[in-house]
């Protein structure tokens, strides 16, 4: 038997699930751009580019959630649910200071992006809910 432990089976989903829904989003993204930026078009079809470059993000929170669907172990749902809940509370606390900053003329806008500030609080979760675990 090999001294390395083998991947789960939920989480090589995930993982191909995430690669998948990542790679249709560059994919997606850079056409999508490249278009854009290369004349004028109609309103509805810049809605159109949007829309289309948002479905690979949401997929990939689809396929976060569905980890915590899929986890046999309930240890570690409870784990990767706690590290969503504190990547959403680091998420909203820095969007609503932002916010108040821009409330009181400190900062011309707020930030953007916010699937992928979420996305990196989620990272930033994880080792900080195992260490308290």
């Amino acid at each position: 038997m090999s001294a390395e432990k083998k991947m789960p089976a939920y989480m090589r989903r995930y993982t191909a699930r995430v690669l998948i829904f990542m790679g249709s989003y560059v994919a997606i993204l850079t056409g999508s751009l490249l278009f854009a930026r290369n004349g004028e078009h109609a309103q509805a079809t810049l809605i159109g580019l949007a829309l289309i470059t948002a479905f690979p993000v949401i997929g990939v929170f689809w396929a976060i959630f569905r980890l915590l669907v899929e986890t046999d172990d309930e240890y570690q749902r409870l784990l990767f649910a706690k590290q969503a809940l504190l990547a959403t509370a680091f998420t909203l606390t820095l969007v609503t200071v932002w916010q108040f900053l821009e409330v009181y003329d400190v900062v011309a806008t707020g930030p953007q992006w916010m699937a992928v500030i979420w996305f990196a609080m989620l990272g930033l979760a994880g080792p900080i809910v195992r260490w308290r675990a």
